[in-house]
This record gives structure tokens, C-alpha cells and sequence, in this order.
């Protein structure tokens, strides 16, 4: 029977898949330059992480142009971390929002497409991602969560899309109409910054 501590250091997507990396490295790098890539092993809240990009995104990467008003509705690009999992990429990132970042409220009410630890809600089953895909797909998503969620808190829509705004322009006449700039409140940059400030007991996954 084969010992645990026998069995060697883990092995990461990255190092297995080095053509996967490459594409992504490359693909994150011309539609969000402001993201930066770190490779595991890393510490996260709940375990090790096996890739991370950070940083902010793009405002408006959509393939359509932008409607009048966007900056007095969002004015700056999503700031988050994204962190690949074990099985990448036979399941999808999970895309944890810093700025702004969803308060506990919102965590436990689907409108806002946010799961209660705090990861976007991009896709309506883990089944919808394909490994095939690229990164760069998911976040597309997570900037169209960050105009939607602006909507959302200026009160122009009651509930999240569906499917999400990024090939879908039925709220792109709302935001120029939007009632007062929603700005991304000041946060810790990181989970690790923020782990001071949870409650006794409490484990952010």
C-alpha cells in the first residue's frame, strides 16, 4: 500500500497542460493587461491554490459600442481574483469580486448572482462550462456582472439577466438612464488582507 507522503509533490494544470497555460497567458493578456497571473502552489482562505490571476478588468470588452453614459454608471473595470481549480480545466475558475465586493446581503439573494462565499454566479450550471473554452469567456461575464450589478444598486433593474449582457444589449438604454454613479467601495486588495476582518469562526471558502 502506497504511502501518502510517497506519492510526491502535487502536480499542477500548469505543468501539466503547459500549451494550456500558454493560451490563456495569452489570451488574458490582450483583453485584460491589468490582470497579473500567479502560479501555484499559492496560499488561499480554505487551501492551496493551483493558479490565480488578479487584478481589475475591462469596463466594456463587448463586441458592440458603448452605450452613452457607462462612466457615470461604473467608473472603473471590476477588480477581483480569479483562481483556478485542481481539475482546471475540467471545471471552470471560481471569480471572487474585490471592488466592489457584494455585501452578506446580497450573498444570500440569487437576483445578484452571487454564491454565499462570495464567487460570481457566471453560469447557470457548472455543465454550461467547456473545457475547451477559454478563460477569457468567463471573464467577459464577470464584466457584464459588474455593469448589471451597478444597475442593480442604482435601481434600475430589480433582478440580474439571466444569460447575462455580454452578446445581450436589452439593458444597454438602461444605463445611460441610471440614476448616480455606483463607485467601488474601498476594500482590502486581497482575501488575505481581509481575513482580519472576519468574525470569530467564520471561514470564507
Amino acid at each position: 500500500m502506497t504511502r501518502h507522503d510517497e506519492l510526491g509533490p502535487p502536480i499542477y494544470w500548469h505543468d501539466a497542460e503547459p500549451g494550456r497555460l500558454e493560451r490563456d497567458l495569452a489570451d488574458v493578456a490582450k483583453f485584460a493587461p491589468d490582470l497579473a497571473f500567479t502560479a501555484g502552489p499559492g496560499a488561499t482562505p480554505d487551501d492551496v491554490h493551483h493558479g490565480m490571476w488578479s487584478g481589475r478588468l475591462p469596463i466594456w470588452p463587448f463586441d458592440r459600442p458603448e452605450p452613452p453614459g457607462l462612466t457615470d454608471l461604473v467608473d472603473e473595470g471590476l477588480t477581483c481574483e480569479i483562481y483556478y481549480a485542481a481539475a482546471h480545466p475540467m471545471v471552470p475558475p471560481r471569480v471572487y469580486p474585490i471592488a466592489p465586493e457584494p455585501g452578506i446581503i446580497e450573498r444570500s439573494q440569487h437576483t445578484w448572482h452571487v454564491a454565499p462565499d462570495g464567487s460570481l454566479c457566471l453560469m447557470q450550471t457548472v455543465g454550461d462550462w467547456d473545457p475547451a473554452t477559454s478563460v477569457v469567456e468567463l471573464l467577459e461575464k464577470a464584466c457584464a456582472w459588474r455593469i448589471e450589478y451597478a444597475l442593480m444598486k442604482a435601481g434600475a433593474i430589480e433582478t440580474m439577466t439571466l444569460s447575462g449582457i455580454v452578446s445581450d444589449a436589452s439593458l444597454d438604454g438602461l444605463i445611460g438612464r441610471a440614476k448616480g454613479r455606483v463607485a467601488a467601495p474601498a476594500t482590502p486588495a486581497t482575501w488575505s488582507d481581509q481575513q482580519g476582518q472576519l468574525q470569530d469562526g467564520e471561514v470564507r471558502p
